[in-house]
């Protein structure tokens, strides 16, 4: 298990991976989160930084492995940006950049090159939810679904997609420092402070009726939640907030 997060470790830095598939026989570093809010079940992780990354996807996937998904992303209201990679690296694949600006949070379509402020990625798109999403004094939290981010490539740089079927390799970072222009989604950023290629077991993550509960989401009336707390409920981890 040590091995393989060094060897994926190294690989997503060299930006020469692609998403880590292997077969349910290691404990995987996400747990299943049921969303009192949403009502979506989640794949959720949490960083160092006490940033947490949850995904959740349709019961039923194609043959084609292309589906819409929906990312959700928890951080302290001190944190710059905070970023998701759905290939297990930081290069060559679609990430989701959010932070916030005033009362409302910024999620911004990436894909990066190399070591300097990732240009936005045309080819997957991030549908905001209203329900889901919030700035208060100690959080932001931002609730998207994605079209383009569960299969992408092309000649130039090969063909990838997440199979629910395996434990996949996704990946994080964040940076403590605000983006240069919070109002602007184009808006550039300096590197990261961390990053992490944490495995998550997607079968946990599947919901029923994804599309009619996202597309409700979507024009659900926008609320300000109290702050994430450490809780007693059963469907998550300690560390999950």
């Amino acid at each position: 298990m040590l091995f393989q997060r060094a060897a994926a470790g190294l690989a997503g830095l060299l930006g020469i991976s692609k998403p880590g598939l292997t077969p349910r026989q290691f404990e995987p570093d996400s747990s299943v989160y049921v969303d009192a809010e949403t009502g979506l079940t989640f794949a959720s992780y949490t960083s160092d930084r006490s940033i947490i990354f949850r995904v959740a996807i349709p019961d039923v996937i194609p043959t084609d492995l292309i589906f819409d998904t929906v990312l959700q992303i928890v951080s302290p209201i001190d944190v710059g940006w905070a970023g998701f990679s759905w290939g297990g690296h930081m290069t060559y694949n679609p990430l989701g950049i959010a932070w916030a600006n005033g009362n409302e949070v910024i999620l911004s379509p990436r894909i990066a090159y190399g070591y300097y402020s990732p240009p936005i990625y045309t080819d997957s798109h991030y549908t905001v939810l209203k329900k889901g999403t919030f700035v208060n004094a100690t959080h932001f939290q931002v609730t998207a679904k994605c079209t383009g981010c569960s299969s992408w490539g092309d000649e130039s740089i090969g063909f990838s997609n997440i199979d629910p079927e395996y434990q996949t390799t996704l990946a994080y970072a964040y940076g403590d420092t605000k983006v240069d222009t919070p109002a602007d989604k184009e808006s550039t950023f300096g590197i990261h402070d961390s990053l992490g290629h944490p495995i998550y077991d997607l079968a946990v993550a599947k919901n029923a009726d994804f599309a009619k509960k996202v597309a409700a989401l979507a024009e659900g009336d926008v609320t300000t939640p109290a702050p994430p707390a450490g809780g007693d409920d059963e469907s998550c981890d300690a560390k999950d907030m």
